[in-house]
């Protein structure tokens, strides 16, 4: 296959699945773009858009179509076997969280572990955690056209934004955080143009505003930034079980029901865990 192709075809696929698992409580955009390897050409394309705008354009456009894609189709499948096969296709993330740590912990190999390594593994663990046990509806923003619900729905797209940055906080998490899950479905039902242009553009502003930051961070202070980033990371995986696991487990837990689940579960770890290993291997393409 042509090197331009296959990279077209690798960079789809990839938004794809991105795009595809953002409807899962707890799993993050920004957790999925690390664990397939396109986290860092992600945030150097946006931060550094004015650069090579015709490239960069091209490369989130793609991108961008993708994950849209991955949205409208997949998602909705994913979704009802979420509702269908909870713990196994739970299970599944989980794996697929723990394969991607190998390949983050080679990054931080650039200096030697410390006891800092830990200092910025459990400060990232610990954002991710406190964002979880925040509880729904904190904000009643509304879906109407005032100048009031503009500004509200504006900082709304604001926090959607780091959510769609940092790993391991999920967007869906926070619309129902803010009280905007609902209001959002709506719009989108209803088209409400008003409503979705004001999230959107806030939302691209918030995007371009927080990836200089990690961008810098990134390049700057590797070591510490990819510690903080695998504490996201696990910390994820909290979400996860407390929101899709724990629920789906039943009051009353026979032994029969372990025998056949446990198994199962432990096979689409197996899964999961290996499918994000197998991905590394075209984290650079």
């Amino acid at each position: 296959m042509n090197l331009h192709l296959r990279k077209n075809a690798i960079l789809i696929f990839k938004g794809f699945l991105i795009g595809s698992s953002m409807s899962v409580p707890g799993v993050s955009g920004g957790t999925m773009a690390i664990l397939l390897g396109i986290y860092d050409k992600l945030i150097g394309a946006i931060s550094n858009f004015h650069k090579n705008i015709k490239a960069n354009a091209l490369y989130l456009g793609k991108f961008t179509a993708a994950v849209g894609l991955g949205i409208g189709s997949l998602a909705f499948v994913l979704k009802w076997l979420l509702e269908t096969f909870t713990i196994p296709v739970s299970a599944f993330f989980v794996g697929a969280v723990f394969g991607g740590i190998p390949a983050l912990y080679q990054k931080t190999k650039i200096k030697p572990f410390s006891i800092v390594s830990v200092l910025y593994f459990l400060l990232g663990f610990g954002v991710v955690l406190a964002t979880s046990y925040l509880p729904a509806g904190n904000m009643d923003l509304g879906g109407g056209i005032g100048i009031y619900n503009i500004f509200m729905i504006f900082v709304t797209g604001l926090v959607i934004a780091i959510a769609l940055i940092l790993p391991g906080i999920s967007t869906s998490h926070m619309l129902l955080v803010l009280g905007m899950y609902d209001d959002l479905l709506g719009a989108i039902t209803n088209f409400n143009i008003t409503f979705l242009a004001v999230i959107s553009i806030s939302t691209a502003v918030g995007v371009f505003l927080i990836t200089k930051p990690i961008e810098w961070t990134l390049r700057k202070f590797p070591h510490q930034t990819y510690y903080a980033i695998i504490g996201f990371v696990v910390g994820s995986i909290s979400a996860i079980i407390r929101g899709l696991v724990l629920p789906a487990i039943p009051e009353v837990i026979s032994l029969g029901w372990w025998a056949m689940m446990a198994p199962i579960a432990i096979v689409t770890f197996a899964m999961g865990y290996w499918a994000i290993l197998s991905l590394s291997k075209f984290s650079n393409e």
